[in-house]
Order: C-alpha cells, then sequence, then structure tokens
C-alpha cells in the first residue's frame, strides 16, 4: 500500500518539522482518499496534535496564515506550496447548519477523523505508522461508495454543504451514494438556501465538471432545483422538433456530457437551453419552435450567474457563449472572421465546443452531419489564423491618422469609418492594403456628406 502514497518533498517537510518539535502528524483527507485511488493529490493536508500557536511557532522563518486558528487551521507555505494544518479537535454544536459554534482541541487523531463527512475522506496516512482507518473508508473506497461518517442525518444537519458535496464527490468520482445517506440527502434540502453564494457556487462548478455530472444530476434533479429553481420548467418541456428526442432537461444532459470538463463550457452547456420553455410555442403543424431562446436562455443564466457571485468577467464568458450558441450551419468564411475579430480566438473555439455538445444531444441520426459541419468551421478558423487575416482594427492596414490626413475629422465619424473598412476587409470586398483602403475611405467620406453617416 506504501507505494500508492507519494508526499512530494514539501509536504513531507511539513510533518517531519512537526514531529521533530515533539508532535504527532498525520496526512489526512482528500490527498489520502486519492493516493489510494492512484490520484494525484491536489493538496496535502496534516492533521497534528500540535496547537494552532505551537504550529506557528515550529514554523518561524516559512509564511505562515491564521486561515481558521479559532477552528484549529494555519497554513504553511513550503516553497510556494501552500499546506493546510490542522489540529486534532472535536466539534461543538453545528446551530447555523455551517459552521461549529465552537471547537474542543483534542490529542487523540480518532476524535478528527469521526467529525469528518465521508468514510473516504476520514482516513489518515503517515510514511511508517501506515494507514488509519477507524470508519471503512478504505473498503468504501473499493466498493465506489460514499458513506456518511456515523449518522448521515447528523452529518448533513451539522453542515448543510455536505449535501453538495457528497453529489460533486459522486460526480467526480463516480461512485454511487450509500442508501441511509441517499435517504438523508433528500431530508435535508430545505437548508440548502441558507448557504453562501459563494460556497455554493464552488461546490456546483466541481459538480458540473465531474465526468459522472450527468448521471448525478439525472438522479438528484430535485435537490439541485432546491438552489436553482428557475430550472424547473426544463424536466417536462418536451420538443416536439424533428431534431430533438428528449425533454429539454434531458437533452442538457446529454450536451454537458460531451462538454469538455472545464468550468466555463460546463456552465455555458448547462444554461444554454434554460430559456427554451419560455420561448416554446406551436405552429399549426404541431411542430414546437424555441425562436429567441439563446437571448432568453442568456438572460436566465446572467441572473442565475450573479445570484451565485461570479466573477464579471466569468460570468460573462459564460453567457456571451450561450447567447450565440445557435449558430446556422454551416458557418461562412465570413461569419468565421467576424466572430474571431469580435469575440477572440479562445472564445470562438469554445463556442464550437459548445455547439458540438449541444448537438450531440439531440437526434442521434442528425448528429454526425452537423459535428463534421462544425469541423469544417474549425478547421477553417485554423487556416484563417494560421494566414494571419485582419480580423481587428490593429490588423487594418490603415490607421486613424491616415484617415484625418484625407481630412476625417476627429469624432464618431472616423470610428464609424474604420469599422466600415473592417467590415469590408473581413467580407472580403477589399483587400487590406492602405490604397485601396484610402480609395474606399474617400468615397464613403463623400457617401457620407451627401447622404449621412455610413
Amino acid at each position: 500500500m506504501a507505494d500508492r502514497f507519494a508526499p512530494p518533498p514539501y509536504a513531507l517537510l511539513v510533518l517531519r518539522r512537526l514531529e521533530r518539535a515533539g508532535f504527532e502528524a498525520w496526512f489526512v483527507g482528500g490527498c489520502v482518499r486519492d493516493s489510494l485511488l492512484g490520484r494525484a493529490p491536489g493538496d496535502w493536508d496534516v492533521a497534528t496534535s500540535a496547537r494552532p500557536e505551537q504550529v506557528q511557532a515550529c514554523f518561524q522563518g516559512f509564511s505562515t496564515a491564521d486561515v481558521g486558528a479559532r477552528h484549529g487551521t494555519i497554513l504553511v507555505a513550503v516553497e510556494g506550496r501552500p499546506v493546510e494544518v490542522t489540529t486534532f479537535r472535536r466539534d461543538g454544536a453545528y446551530s447555523d447548519s455551517r459552521h461549529p459554534d465552537g471547537v474542543t482541541f483534542s490529542p487523540r487523531l480518532e476524535e478528527d477523523l469521526c467529525r469528518r463527512d465521508f468514510t473516504v475522506n476520514a482516513m489518515a496516512w503517515h510514511p511508517e505508522r501506515g494507514l488509519r482507518d477507524c470508519f471503512g473508508g478504505q473498503e468504501d473506497l473499493e466498493r465506489r461508495v460514499l458513506r456518511c461518517v456515523g449518522d448521515p442525518a447528523r452529518r448533513f444537519s451539522e453542515d448543510a454543504l455536505r449535501v453538495l458535496r457528497c453529489l460533486r464527490f459522486a460526480a467526480v468520482l463516480g461512485f454511487s451514494i450509500e442508501r441511509d445517506t441517499a435517504r438523508a440527502l433528500w431530508e435535508h434540502q430545505g437548508l440548502l438556501p441558507g448557504l453562501s453564494a459563494e460556497r455554493v457556487r464552488e461546490e456546483l462548478t466541481k459538480l458540473l465538471c465531474g465526468e459522472q455530472a450527468p448521471q448525478v444530476l439525472r438522479e438528484y434533479s430535485g435537490i439541485i432545483f432546491t438552489l436553482l429553481p428557475e430550472l424547473v420548467p426544463m424536466c417536462g418541456c418536451t420538443q416536439e422538433t424533428p431534431y430533438h428526442c428528449y425533454t429539454v432537461w434531458e437533452h442538457t444532459l446529454h450536451a454537458l456530457g460531451h462538454a469538455p470538463q472545464n468550468a466555463t463550457l460546463r456552465w455555458a452547456a448547462f444554461l444554454h437551453d434554460s430559456g427554451k420553455p419560455g420561448a416554446k410555442f406551436f405552429s399549426p403543424d404541431g411542430v414546437a419552435h424555441f425562436y429567441g431562446h439563446a437571448g432568453l436562455s442568456e438572460q436566465l443564466a446572467q441572473g442565475l450567474l450573479a445570484r451565485l457571485r461570479f466573477p464579471n468577467k466569468e460570468r460573462e464568458r459564460v453567457c456571451s457563449l450561450i447567447g450565440a450558441h445557435s449558430q446556422a450551419l454551416p458557418l461562412s468564411e465570413k461569419r468565421i472572421k467576424k466572430l474571431l475579430g469580435k469575440q477572440g480566438e479562445e472564445w470562438f473555439f469554445q463556442l464550437l465546443d459548445l455547439m458540438a455538445a449541444d448537438n450531440s444531444g439531440k437526434q442521434p441520426d442528425l448528429c454526425p452531419p452537423r459535428l463534421a459541419l462544425i469541423g469544417e468551421a474549425r478547421e477553417l478558423a485554423q487556416e484563417i489564423l494560421a494566414e494571419g487575416a485582419c480580423l481587428t482594427l490593429k490588423g487594418l492596414a490603415v490607421k486613424g491618422n491616415d484617415l484625418l490626413n484625407l481630412g476625417y475629422a476627429p469624432g464618431p465619424e472616423l470610428g464609424a469609418a474604420l469599422q466600415a473598412l473592417l467590415d469590408l476587409v473581413v467580407a472580403g470586398e477589399i483587400p487590406n492594403e492602405k490604397g485601396a483602403l484610402e480609395e474606399r475611405a474617400l468615397a464613403l467620406k463623400e457617401e457620407t456628406s451627401r447622404h449621412g453617416a455610413p
């Protein structure tokens, strides 16, 4: 078993330094779980018998931060890498279903492990002492099961975020949820609205990025809807069109599963059709239509993501992709150039990823030809970029000063003329050459003089 564990030198330094000072120290939590699963841990956390002030004294000369000394946690930075060091503790009552009212420091590792959420997270490991597993976490890992430590009702009532953490672990690890734990999830979903928006956002983002996110959302949709009630209409919204064979919700889950596992695209796929129920109507032949649904979905996503306190830049990226996802196929060279110029290379290829995920969740026999068209658009965009085509004002062969020399006045007229010239270049109507652009600029100025703004 020892060969599964490979703590990096900076983490081992923390453990050994505490031990040399006479304290007990163990690696705990997610790093133990992930090591046993053969996954590379993202973080290495240490639990110790040292109290917070003793931890800080052990690491004089290192960068430390009090990130929760009242609850026993000190952050120690070694070689620029953070290690959370937490004192063995017993938690007091959780009157707010979020944080313990107080903690009591303990000299015993076992007391610290028994307060943790799930058995797979309640194990400790030491390079010489081996694995300490008091609650069957290793067996649950082998069975691929999530089970609460002790009474599930107590665990979830202590901290409602554990409800979302359970779903997140199920999505990321691909584990099933043990029966009593699952029952307690449903019984405690009413506590979720009391959580902070930031904590909910973090857990939902990790859940959505999990490989098994569609299956978890399908099975526990009612719990998710407690937090995101505006998505409920998607469940019963059928799509009587030649392109679809699922409800909006089921289509969304299929699209989500085909989207790359990064936060931007998973959120965009999750919300890309959220406005469809509000846009649905039937034509006389009984076919359903959803005209304008992309704009409605973007509007709904704006409100939902703002409520979850998404940073403005992240929210705008997700929402702009949602608003643009219903591009007509095939994409013309002119359209590709316009999108590349307006939104940039990264955004454009993310849009293609979202469109591919969306089409992968439609009628199976219609999917291959539409994916082929998206692939062609991707290749064409790559060719356009490789050629160094002019896509923005920065690449235009004439600048503002050139137009000023032609008699343009500073202000809106100058900006409008430059944009008109760029549009002509992107459309392939004139070459990006200074002489040709100046000639067209003079024509535009003359036209403006006769008829007003171009």
